[in-house]
């Protein structure tokens, strides 16, 4: 196993949730995991360090790095900024069946368990939404943003409020793309970006 699939795999894990914020990740135990030598481990978790997914302590161990406040602050007003545009920009060109799909997508999505499977029926979601926008650009700018924002899944199980809060917010977004009311369904996108992002904030912080 080389450095990239170390490094791929332990990314997925902290973006996911699996690895929380304050982990402390140690070479001799990832060593063992993935069966390698340190030196693979140790070339993997300096790129999550560089990438700062991994923040070095004051006794020079490797954690999991927690967002700050302000940083999910600036992601939530971004993600807002780019996602209503591309939503104000595609719904004039959303069919009847790409909104058919996109309620089929929601409907998996709300018993979904696996949050790294979560994440990409969201992605899909969002993406058969915003992808008749005309500016690829802008969607892939939006994918970066979501993809920070990753962690988020994780705080919200299958059967909880939070999920519950999260689907019925998708299914009023459709029910004003339905009725042609593109302003309506900005609000709620905004409403349910800030909420959703909302829920990185570190509990220790104001």
């Amino acid at each position: 196993m080389d450095t990239n699939i170390i490094t791929q795999t332990l990314e997925r894990e902290i973006q996911s949730g699996l690895l929380a914020p304050g982990t402390v990740l140690k070479q001799e135990e990832l060593a063992s995991r993935f069966g390698v030598s340190r030196q693979p481990v140790r070339h993997a978790l300096e790129r999550l360090r560089t990438s700062g997914l991994l923040e070095k302590r004051p006794d020079r161990s490797l954690a999991v790095t927690g967002l700050r406040t302000e940083d999910v602050l600036e992601l939530c007003q971004i993600r807002i900024a780019l996602e209503t545009t591309a939503l104000t920009l595609s719904a004039p060109n959303l069919s009847a069946s790409t909104l058919r799909k996109a309620r089929r997508l929601n409907e998996d999505l709300f018993e979904e368990e696996d949050p790294e499977i979560l994440a990409e029926l969201d992605r899909d979601f969002h993406r058969t939404l915003y992808g008749a926008c005309g500016n690829e650009r802008l969607l892939a700018m939006i994918a970066d943003m979501r993809g920070e924002a990753k962690r988020a899944y994780a705080l919200q199980p299958a059967g909880s409020r939070p999920r519950s809060a999260f689907y019925d917010e998708h299914n009023r977004i459709l029910d004003a793309l339905a009725a042609h009311d593109v302003t309506t369904a900005c609000d709620i996108l905004a409403t349910h970006i800030g909420i959703t992002t909302a829920t990185l904030i570190p509990i220790d912080q104001p």
